[in-house]
């Protein structure tokens, strides 16, 4: 007799499987009904279990979740909040400041000397720059011409005003002076203020002709500098042939005047 539950080969007269212990005298169809029963029963069993245990984890986990985004989103909220009251204080605080000392008038301070002006600027907290300014003003030398700030306008304390300080002009152009006369080549240079010196060559020009200039026409330099103008002149010792002639004649009767009286004394 074969086990109808574990298939293995009983005695005839066995009551029970020598294997798994099933009874060998029940109905094989119970024994299937029975099994399948137990089966469906317990894979509902199971079902069951594990949809109510992931359902309760589940809703744990979003809870704790929620609950920790709820705690980061009220921070965060806290701290912008916090960040944008200190701002607006800062704000209020600078604009505050400013007010109090942006409310200084700039004075006049043109027509004074830099030394002047720059005292009178301290004493209302304000602050001088130097700006030079060539001029041919001898009016304007050392004295402040211009401010970049107008007067009355409101700063701030320590502010820079800049202040534009006359200085005279010290460069001068040379002028082209060559093949003038020396009469017209002085006026020119005096009339630019540019130092000369005269400096004569023998030439076949006329007499008193710039030949050249030591430093180039309409070049600026320093007043300090000395231009070299060379000037024509005649070679002083070529003579005339006619009037070697003559002196050599007054020569001859000076020569025969002495013989004459010098035998006169002697008779």
């Amino acid at each position: 007799m074969y086990c109808p539950k574990c298939g293995i080969e009983n005695d005839e007269d066995s009551l029970f499987c020598k294997r798994c212990g099933f009874p060998l005298d029940e109905d094989p169809n119970n024994y299937n009904g029975i099994n399948n029963a137990s089966a469906k029963q317990k894979r509902g069993k199971t079902k069951t279990k594990y949809k109510t245990k992931t359902k309760v984890k589940y809703k744990k986990n979003n809870d704790k979740q929620k609950g920790k985004m709820s705690f980061f989103q009220s921070f965060m909220m806290f701290f912008f909040i916090l960040l944008s009251i200190c701002a607006l204080a800062i704000a209020a605080f600078l604009g505050y400041y400013i007010y109090q000392n942006s409310n200084i008038p700039v004075p006049d301070v043109t027509g004074y000397t830099y030394n002047e002006a720059a005292q009178i600027l301290k004493d209302d907290k304000l602050q001088a720059q130097k700006i030079e300014k060539t001029t041919n003003n001898e009016n304007e030398v050392g004295i402040v011409i211009s401010q970049n700030k107008k007067e009355g306008s409101k700063v701030m304390e320590n502010t820079v005003i800049k202040l534009t300080v006359g200085i005279l002009d010290t460069k001068v152009t040379v002028p082209d002076v060559e093949n003038l006369t020396l009469d017209e080549a002085l006026t020119k240079l005096n009339k630019n203020n540019v130092k000369y010196k005269i400096k004569y060559e023998i030439s076949d020009k006329e007499e008193n002709i710039i030949l050249k200039q030591s430093i180039k026409p309409n070049k600026k330099i320093e007043n300090t500098e000395t231009v070299i103008i060379t000037v024509s002149k005649k070679d002083e010792t070529k003579n005339d042939p006619q009037e070697d002639i003559t002196e050599d004649n007054k020569n001859e009767e000076n020569n025969l005047e002495n013989s004459d009286t010098n035998n006169q004394t002697n008779n």
